[in-house]
């Protein structure tokens, strides 16, 4: 990757350069892990509308990574990402939602995102988030 090109692209406001860019910070692809540049890059792309930068900084905002732990912050940006189709984004409300990780437990909320997230098959083939969101979809209420 053209990590060199990235920031090129990112510093000139590119929301997908500032999303990929972000992402290799939030994962150390390429670049050593830096949480305050992920932040600083995944929140500008997500004022742009970047449906994956807000994804991914929902989960910053979820673990505390280069930001202070806030998750009603999370939940709000995941909910964003998830009506923009975001499948991560639609998954990890499914889990929130499901398990009542730091909101009373929604089974009809965690059954409108895992739903959501399943309807996705064809566009992000088998995966353990995929069947994660089968499992509960056809579990009996």
């Amino acid at each position: 990757m053209d990590i060199d090109d990235l920031r090129r692209k990112a510093e000139s406001g590119s929301p997908v350069a500032q999303t990929v860019l972000g992402t290799c910070y939030l994962d150390g692809i390429d670049v050593e892990v830096d949480h305050k540049e992920a932040f600083r890059l995944l929140s500008a792309a997500t004022e742009q509308g970047a449906s994956r930068a807000m994804a991914n900084l929902a989960y910053m905002y979820a673990e505390g990574l280069g930001t202070a732990k806030n998750l009603p912050e999370a939940i709000r940006l995941y909910e964003s990402a998830a009506e923009s189709g975001e499948f991560l984004a639609q998954v990890e409300l499914g889990r929130i939602y499901s398990r009542g990780m730091g909101v009373p437990a929604n089974l009809g909320a965690a059954r409108k995102w895992y739903s959501a997230a399943a309807a996705q098959e064809a566009s992000v083939g088998d995966c353990e988030e995929l069947q994660e969101a089968k499992a509960y979809v056809t579990k009996p209420s």
